[in-house]
This record gives C-alpha cells, sequence and structure tokens, in this order.
C-alpha cells in the first residue's frame, strides 16, 4: 500500500487541525500518524503526517494545498532504515 509522509504549516488556528484531518478523511486516505505541534512564536502549527489509502500522490496535495488554512505543504522522503 501507498504512503505518503506530508509536512504542513498551517495558521494558528485549532480548527485547522481538525479541517487538515477532516480533509483527509474525506478524500478516501486512512490516517497512520499524525503530530502537530504549535509554533506560538511564528503564529502557526507544524503537523508531520502519514496517510495511505491513494491512487495519486498529486491529487492528495493538490487538494489539501486548496485549504486556505495551509500556508506551506511538501511531501517528505521517506527514510530507509539502515
Amino acid at each position: 500500500m501507498n504512503e505518503l509522509n506530508l509536512r504542513l504549516i498551517t495558521t494558528n488556528d485549532p480548527n485547522a487541525l481538525e479541517q487538515v484531518l477532516q480533509c483527509s478523511s474525506e478524500n478516501g486516505l486512512h490516517l497512520k500518524s499524525f503530530s502537530a505541534e504549535l509554533n506560538p512564536q511564528k503564529d502557526q502549527y507544524e503537523i508531520n503526517m502519514c496517510v495511505s489509502g491513494f491512487s495519486s500522490q498529486h491529487q492528495i496535495v493538490g487538494r489539501l494545498a486548496q485549504q486556505e488554512y495551509i500556508r506551506e505543504l511538501s511531501p517528505v522522503k521517506s527514510r530507509g532504515l539502515l
């Protein structure tokens, strides 16, 4: 099964976290991991998440990138085990 690790920067609004999770589930994704940390100095949440259950990485990134509360979005390459 395909997995995609994403790093997101959102506005400093707890509703943004809910919207990220809701948008992911509406697109049929399976959330494998999710962590969010508030950075009050930059007035933003920094999110790392891993999703599976998609057919096209571009589709998922495109849908999330359209959300107004997301400031930055980038796929993160998985690191293999040594």
